[in-house]
């Protein structure tokens, strides 16, 4: 069958017509109140260049020399030796129900609160997750609570659905639950609720905390008082360097009241895209009703499985938290030798990140530019707050992705770069 060129009177035409319309008359509210920019806005400026091969502590992602890939193979050798097509057809909303169950019986074992499948449904990684809660619990013009700062990406999700986002401080124990309280009382008095509450409950995205167990009891009560519901992003709630993790939002609560989304990104690798939503089934229900994507691969719910079964995925978790530990321990111990009279930090007891306050009058803005040119990256802070401002002049370094071995030297780098900015070449 021979197909015939499309005549350029024809493309002439339809360029002619297209170029009468407007775009912007077609797209959705949401598109025209959202700016341009990806959903992790780190804040680096476009006009400065490296001149040497930078080292980055800007993404938080998995150590790439430890990802499991023989086991993942074999892993999805064996969810495709199976007799029927299952792995390999359409899977449902709520995803395979054995990995929902594997993941209830983890949440049964280190949370001891019962738990069964029903409590999850697997999404498209957390940020999956946490649109789809949005969808469910959220119209145009209602209000969310968030940290601040808190993890961009989430704020730009609140804001394609179109929410007002109002944001509770934070300190060394996490939000402050006094004024989220007032806050609450004021919307109440203006004939307004908060519909979502949204927290990093386990080592912060940026700030590399966790809230005390005292801030947890009163977070969940204020927010039961006033009918507002818990979005607790645990995405790094595994990576704990400590003897005993934190004692989660959702064991606390037995679940009521609280939803928990997390993702196998951060705690094997983030190509796999695969998350989750816990909460009580109720919710689960409802969270469903808005998905029209006929849920995400069930090749990969299969291998992920599969992997998870024989308790590879326990052992992998356990080697990465030394992995990581060591890597911290590295950062902080190089940033003390090193960079001591420009910033101060507080060493986070698990996670990805360290939030680092600058001192002497440094502004966050120059020394990343400083630091671009010296062959170092990292995010400033204001990219992590609502408003775009940061009260404190922050860096926020991830320590996950780069190599052990680089570490001392992105401290060096960093320290040239904030010596430069203190005398003034920026």
């Amino acid at each position: 069958m021979t197909v015939e060129p499309v005549a350029d009177t024809i493309v002439d035409e339809l360029g002619r017509l297209w170029a009468e319309h407007d775009l912007d008359e077609l797209t959705s509210d949401a598109v025209k109140y959202l700016t341009a920019g990806s959903a992790t806005d780190w804040g680096m400026p476009t006009t400065v260049e490296s001149p040497i091969p930078p080292i980055s502590l800007g993404g938080g992602i998995p150590d790439p020399d430890t990802l499991p890939r023989a086991e993942l193979l074999a892993a999805m050798d064996r969810a495709l030796d199976v007799p029927d097509d299952s792995p390999l057809r359409y899977g449902g909303g709520i995803g395979y129900e054995p990995l929902r169950g594997a993941l209830a019986e983890r949440y049964t074992r280190d949370r001891h609160v019962p738990v069964t499948a029903d409590h999850f449904l697997l999404t498209n990684g957390s940020a999956g997750a946490i649109d789809l809660v949005c969808s469910a619990f959220l119209s145009p013009g209602d209000t969310v609570i968030s940290e601040a700062p808190t993890f961009s990406g989430t704020l730009r999700t609140f804001r394609g659905r179109q929410a007002e986002i109002l944001s509770v401080g934070m300190d060394d124990d996490g939000l402050n639950v006094d004024e989220l309280e007032r806050m609450l009382a004021d919307l109440e008095s203006q004939g307004k609720r908060a519909k979502l509450i949204y927290t990093i409950s386990n080592f912060h995205n940026p700030a590399g905390g966790s809230m005390s167990l005292e801030r947890r009891h009163k977070l969940l009560r204020i927010a039961a008082q006033h009918g507002a519901l818990i979005v607790d992003d645990d995405a790094y709630g595994e990576f704990f360097y400590t003897d005993d993790p934190p004692t989660t939002l959702s064991e606390l609560a037995n679940v009521q009241g609280v939803i928990t989304v997390s993702t196998f990104s951060k705690i094997i690798a983030t190509g796999l895209r695969v998350g989750w939503v816990h909460a009580e089934p109720a919710v689960i229900e409802r969270v469903m009703r808005m998905r029209f994507e006929m849920g995400n691969s069930p090749l990969l719910h299969h291998m992920i499985y599969n992997f998870m079964a024989d308790g590879q995925l326990d052992e992998h978790i356990k080697h990465m938290r030394k992995v990581y530990s060591d890597k911290l321990d590295a950062l902080t111990s190089s940033l003390h030798e090193y960079c001591e009279p420009y910033l101060s930090f507080r060493k986070p007891e698990g996670g990805f990140f360290l939030w680092a306050e600058l001192q002497n009058g440094l502004t966050a803005r120059d020394v990343q530019r400083e630091a671009i040119l010296q062959g170092v990256t990292m995010p400033v802070g204001h990219a992590f707050f609502p408003d775009r401002q940061d009260p404190g002049e922050h860096l926020r370094m991830a320590f996950s992705w780069v190599a052990l071995d680089d570490i001392p030297e992105a401290a060096r780098r960093l320290a040239v770069a904030c010596e430069r900015v203190a005398n003034g070449a920026s």
